[in-house]
């Protein structure tokens, strides 16, 4: 089972797949960052000082992360940034799950309208697997 998912072609599937969902998601949010703190604020896991700042930035560093995992000289080093960011995802899920939170994710903005629960919280583990499966070394410096 390991094999299979350091083959080559697994592991750029993967590094492809979660660039094109950090990308995605970033430039959904990028435009509207009020509502974007609006949900950030409903999970209440930071400062309410902090939540435009991260409403604001957090898009940002999606979108160069996803571009960096597409097309930069640094693939792996993005691949492992997206690991820990989809990590982070998770966990505030599986926080809101924990604390009954009617609250939507804000994953790609306004736009998806997801819901944090069982569902989003699963996805999210097999986007946080796909983004540690990206993160393997191909034999190749990056």
């Amino acid at each position: 089972m390991m094999g299979l998912l350091r083959h080559p072609w697994v592991v750029t599937g993967c590094r492809v797949g979660i660039a094109v969902v950090f990308i995605v998601a970033g430039l959904a949010k990028i435009g509207d960052a009020e509502s974007f703190a609006r949900q950030v604020h409903n999970f209440q896991l930071i400062p309410v000082a902090f939540e435009n700042l991260v409403a604001i930035v957090l898009p940002w560093i999606e979108v160069v992360i996803g571009v960096t995992m597409l097309v930069g000289s640094r693939r792996r080093a993005g691949a492992w940034l997206s690991l820990i960011l989809m990590a982070g995802f998770t966990i505030a899920v599986a926080a809101g799950v924990a604390r009954g939170l009617d609250i939507e994710c804000g994953c790609f903005g306004t736009g998806d309208g997801a819901r944090v629960g069982a569902v989003k919280l699963i996805e999210n583990v097999l986007l946080t697997l796909a983004a540690w499966i990206g993160t393997t070394r191909l034999g190749q410096e990056d």
